[in-house]
């Protein structure tokens, strides 16, 4: 409606000064009084502006906090979730990309930027943490595993020096129990990707068995 109000005045002055009025007060006159119409219009713009961009402004802030929250809530349930090294990061870049978003949708609002900061660097330590003690735990989980198959073989040592055959050597390192638990270490390690630590249980396992064998072929040569 003010747009059309303003064209209205644009014409009227165009046809002001394409009328041939003698006396120029009269013409001066009408001039003021649309120009006094223009100032009105103007303050009306302005003021209609204002209004606007405070009702945006209060939307604004209502729904930033909003989604503020919704945030909270989803870093929260991710730090709950988040039960290995591998998945902290995946939360972690999920979070900082959902922030990207936000900070993309409130541009124009200055304070929002920087709550938004504050919050990413939160996120980031936060999950670092939350990567660094899983880690750590993880860690101590695969040295205790290491440890237990280290006592196990020691053990293993000692038994099988009493086999007297190969078919016993082999029977034991195929179906012992003490056999199956430092496999099922090994397995362990392996669900923790632990790897480096797996395999060295492998293969202190395979060389036990490897020099349980050359030993008894060793005294049965000795014997003959």
């Amino acid at each position: 409606r003010k747009e059309k109000i303003g064209q209205e005045l644009e014409l009227m002055i165009e046809n002001v000064n394409n009328l041939h009025i003698e006396d120029p007060t009269h013409t001066s006159k009408i001039i003021d009084n649309i120009s006094a119409m223009f100032a009105g219009l103007n303050q009306l713009k302005a003021a209609i502006k204002k209004q606007v961009k405070s009702l945006s402004g209060r939307e604004a802030i209502t729904s930033f906090h909003a989604q503020m929250k919704l945030l909270d809530q989803g870093i929260i349930s991710y730090l709950d979730l988040a039960n290995t090294p591998q998945k902290s990061e995946e939360y972690l870049t999920k979070l900082l990309v959902q922030l990207e978003e936000l900070e993309g949708k409130f541009v124009e609002f200055e304070e929002f930027t920087v709550k938004i900061a504050d919050k990413r660097e939160e996120v980031y330590i936060a999950f670092e943490h939350r990567k660094n003690s899983l880690k750590e735990a993880r860690n101590n989980r695969t040295l205790a595993l290491q440890k237990a198959a280290d006592r196990i073989l020691s053990g293993i040592h000692t038994r099988v020096k009493n086999l007297a055959s190969l078919d016993e050597i082999n029977g034991f390192f195929a179906s012992d129990l003490m056999i199956d638990k430092v496999r099922n270490l090994i397995s362990q390690l392996n669900d923790l990707e632990d790897s480096n630590k797996a395999n060295l249980v492998q293969t202190q396992l395979k060389s036990l068995q490897e020099e349980t064998i050359r030993q008894f072929k060793d005294r049965k040569d000795l014997f003959v």
